[in-house]
C-alpha cells in the first residue's frame, strides 16, 4: 500500500512538472487522446516530395478542414470533427506545409495561392473527386480559393470567422509571432472575448515555439498583406452552398467581412454566435454544431438567411433580408454557452486545462 501511495505521489509529481516544464506538449499529447478516443488517428503522407501530417476519421462523404495562420489540424478541429464523425461523415484534417508536424521548406513563400495548390494536391492525393470543404481564419481563405480555382470539386463551402476580403487590421500584425507574455496577452483578448490572464509559464512556453517556427508566420503575412490574394473581385463567383459562421465580437476578422462575403454570394447562409470571438469553431462549437450538420446535410437553414444565436435571449433570429425578421426558438442543447478557452494555451476561464488553437500560434 505505502508503495502504492508513493508511486502515486511520483506520477502526480512527474506530470505536473512535465505540465510546467511543456505545457503545449502536454496539451497537445491530450488532444491527441482526445482524438484517438473519437475515432480520429494521426497519419503522415509525401506530397510533391513533402511530408504532410493529416488527421483521420469516420466514414461516409468526405468533409476537409483547413486550419488557420500559425495553428494546426487538431488545434483548430478538435473541437467539431468528433461531431462531424459521429455524425457519419468522413473527415480529414490536414496541417498546412509550414505548420504543425508537416515540412516547413525554406524556400516557400506560404502564399494563400500556394496553400491553396498544396491543398488540391492532398485531396488528389487522398482520390478525393468531390468535398464539402471547410476553412477557419486563413484557412477558409484557402478554402474559398480551391473552390474558386476546383468549383466541381467542393460541393459545399464552410468559412468560420475567414480571412480573404481587404480590410484594414485594426491591430500590429507582430501580435502573430508574440515576444512577450504582454503580447500574448493581447494576442488572447483579439481571438477571444474578455480572457483571463495567460499564466506566464504557459506564456513563456508559447513564446518560445513562436522563436522557433515564427519565421514561417512572418513569411506568409508578407504575402497576405501584400494584397494581390483577395478575393473581393471574385467572390460572387462561388455558386455552391456556402455556410459563412462567425463570432459577432470577433476582432480579428470583423463581423463587416462576414456581411461583405454574404452580399457578394446571396446563396450563402450567414450564421452569427453573440458572445463568441475569432476561435468560436472552438469556444462556442456547441451552440455551432447544429447548424454546421443542418448545412452538410442540406436540410438546414435556407440559403439567402442570416441566423443569429445571441447569448443573452438563447434564441436564433432568422433573418430572410434587411427589411424583416422572424423569431425562432431553439433547443437548449444549439444554444447553451461554452466557457471562454484561451487560443493559445488550454487554459480556461474556470481554471480547467482544455486543448484550444492560437492564432498565429507558430505551430
Amino acid at each position: 500500500m505505502v508503495r502504492l501511495v508513493i508511486a502515486l505521489v511520483v506520477l502526480v509529481f512527474a506530470s505536473g512538472l512535465t505540465f510546467w516544464l511543456e505545457p503545449l506538449w502536454a496539451l497537445e499529447t491530450l488532444a491527441r487522446y482526445q482524438l484517438l478516443r473519437a475515432g480520429i488517428h494521426s497519419h503522415s503522407m509525401l506530397i510533391d516530395g513533402f511530408n504532410v501530417h493529416y488527421i483521420e476519421g469516420g466514414a461516409g462523404k468526405p468533409v476537409v478542414l483547413i486550419h488557420g495562420l500559425g495553428s494546426r489540424a487538431q488545434n483548430d478541429w478538435g473541437k467539431l470533427a468528433p461531431y462531424l464523425v459521429r455524425a457519419g461523415y468522413h473527415v480529414y484534417a490536414l496541417d498546412l506545409l509550414g505548420y504543425g508536424q508537416s515540412a516547413k521548406p525554406a524556400n516557400r513563400a506560404y502564399s494563400i495561392p500556394e496553400e491553396a495548390k498544396f491543398v488540391e494536391s492532398f485531396l488528389d492525393a487522398q482520390q478525393l473527386d468531390t468535398v464539402a470543404l471547410g476553412g477557419v481564419s486563413m484557412g477558409g481563405w484557402i478554402a474559398a480559393a480551391v473552390a474558386l480555382d476546383q468549383p466541381q470539386r467542393v460541393t459545399r463551402l464552410m468559412l468560420f470567422d475567414s480571412a480573404g476580403m481587404a480590410f484594414k487590421l485594426s491591430f500590429d500584425s507582430a501580435l502573430f509571432t508574440p515576444q512577450t507574455p504582454e503580447e500574448v496577452n493581447q494576442l488572447m483578448a483579439l481571438v477571444t472575448p474578455h480572457p483571463p490572464k495567460v499564466p506566464e509559464f504557459l506564456a513563456r512556453a508559447f513564446i518560445r515555439r513562436s522563436k522557433e517556427n515564427g519565421w514561417v508566420v512572418r513569411r506568409a503575412l508578407e504575402s497576405i498583406t501584400a494584397g494581390a490574394d483577395t478575393l473581393d473581385d471574385r467572390f460572387s463567383e462561388l455558386k455552391m452552398p456556402i455556410l459563412i459562421a462567425w463570432g459577432k465580437q470577433d476582432r480579428m476578422t470583423p463581423l463587416a467581412l462576414a456581411e461583405a462575403m454574404h452580399r457578394a454570394a446571396p446563396q450563402s447562409v450567414l450564421a452569427v454566435y453573440d458572445g463568441c470571438g475569432h476561435i468560436a469553431v472552438v469556444n462556442c462549437i456547441e451552440r455551432m454544431v447544429p447548424t454546421v450538420l443542418g448545412f452538410l446535410s442540406g436540410a438546414g437553414t435556407q440559403p439567402g438567411q442570416t441566423i443569429e444565436a445571441s447569448a443573452k435571449s438563447r434564441s436564433i433570429y432568422r433573418t430572410g433580408s434587411p427589411a424583416g425578421a422572424r423569431h425562432t426558438q431553439f433547443p437548449a442543447s444549439e444554444l447553451a454557452p461554452l466557457p471562454v478557452h484561451f487560443a493559445c494555451c488550454g487554459y480556461g476561464q474556470s481554471g480547467r486545462v482544455i486543448s484550444t488553437p492560437l492564432v498565429g500560434s507558430s505551430s
